[in-house]
């Protein structure tokens, strides 16, 4: 992009994932200039399942340029006309707690991958740049990249997630990234008919059951988090997902973490385990797993991680951190997504007081004061995270209200 004016700074930022795309579009609606970097080969990579967002709505809508298409096309309800819903059970028989939409839109369930191709818009992704060296001094930043290539602007961000190299240059190798205690087994199937109506009534978008194992008195409690990805284009079928939950301390240990059993067990061991410690739980809530086959089991199990700083943790400069690249977080409370675009958008108000691009005094106070906030938000918020899947008794709020059982009609 060109830059408006001399004294304005170019931005590089290295991944095109929420955070990063959120960040191109604020600059491009202030015509700022910048470059976006992505590791992966291509577009098509899978971005993951529907994440969901309230927090930072009204800011990311008043921050987009005008020409974004129509915010309802990341809905992952789409075509159907039902309120987004997240719904948790304490136990088979427990109430029905959580959040529906009101239609006011302060709450979204969107669609990962339609909502990377929304902040898409008119974005030049330039794929295939993975970092592998970083260079900065009072002129600016530059980037290496694996293909041989570089990249020089005056601000550099580290978007790239919870493995993120700018991290770990800005740290000089005292990572403190740590692999959550939590082991999870996951799976994928498609359900359509009276099975598809059946998962909406237990709730519209996502819904956790948290339950012991009773058959096997194991004493460990399970929690089974279902969600649907995204409806089919007539609306009859839906793309489900579900995670089994559970503590055990040993998958966080450095020397059991790659042998931990569910990293090295086949699918057809991996669903096997599903079903059992889910057996005697009511046909609603284990149908997802009952539906799911070998092949939808995944293959490697998702490793959870926790990233909390100190405000002072990241040195002030020209290069600068957003997202789980400076706070992961488990996703227990579903916050990672909100506070990563959040970020973003305090990020390009940052950059946008910048007056001189050479004034690098300027520029660590500007950044330095973003990153105190940044890190304190999101690190509070990784440690609430860290825990809320052992506590007992969630704290009604916005996310937890008696919810209606209702029919819905496909």
């Amino acid at each position: 992009m060109t830059q408006t004016t001399s004294k304005s700074p170019h931005v590089l930022i290295l991944g095109a994932g929420l955070g990063g795309l959120t960040l191109a579009q604020a600059l491009r609606k202030k015509g700022i200039s910048f470059e976006v970097f992505e590791k992966v080969h291509d577009e098509h990579q899978p971005q993951g399942w529907a994440v969901g967002l309230h927090t930072m709505l009204e800011d990311l809508h008043a921050s987009m340029p005008d020409d974004m298409p129509d915010f309802g096309v990341v809905n992952h309800l789409n075509p159907l006309k039902i309120m987004p819903e997240i719904a948790f059970y304490d136990g088979p028989d427990g109430e029905k707690l959580g959040y529906r939409d009101n239609g006011a839109g302060h709450w979204v369930r969107a669609n990962r991958t339609r909502l990377r191709d929304w902040l898409s818009t008119n974005i030049n992704v330039q794929f295939n740049k993975q970092a592998v060296r970083f260079e900065e001094n009072d002129d600016g930043v530059t980037v290496y990249f694996k293909d041989g290539s570089k990249a020089t602007g005056d601000i550099l961000v580290g978007a790239e997630g919870v493995q993120s190299p700018t991290r770990k240059h800005l740290l000089k190798g005292e990572d403190k990234l740590v692999r959550h205690k939590t082991a999870s087994v996951n799976g994928e199937c498609t359900l359509s008919g009276d099975l598809f109506v059946e998962q909406l009534e237990v709730a519209h978008s996502s819904y956790m059951i948290d339950f012991p194992n009773a058959q096997h008195d194991d004493g460990k409690k399970y929690h089974l988090f279902v969600g649907l990805n995204k409806v089919s284009p007539d609306g009859k079928s839906g793309e489900y997902y579900f995670t089994l939950l559970w503590t055990d301390p040993e998958v966080a240990r450095d020397d059991t973490h790659e042998t931990f059993w569910t990293r090295t067990a086949s699918r057809e061991e991996l669903l096997a385990f599903v079903r059992r410690i889910t057996a005697e739980l009511p046909d609603k809530f284990r149908r997802v797993v009952d539906e799911t086959k070998v092949e939808g089991m995944l293959s490697r199990q998702i490793t959870i991680y926790t990233l909390i700083l100190d405000e002072d943790s990241l040195p002030a400069g020209r290069v600068t951190l957003l997202g789980d690249a400076a706070h992961a977080m488990t996703p227990f409370r579903g916050e990672g997504g909100c506070h990563a675009m959040q970020d973003a958008l305090n990020l390009a108000r940052a950059l946008a007081s910048i007056e001189d691009k050479t004034d690098t005094e300027s520029i660590k106070s500007i950044l330095g004061a973003y990153q105190k906030e940044m890190l304190k938000r999101g690190s509070e918020a990784a440690r609430l995270s860290d825990t809320q899947l052992d506590e007992e008794d969630r704290p009604r709020g916005m996310f937890m209200q008696p919810l209606p059982k209702d029919q819905v009609v496909i």
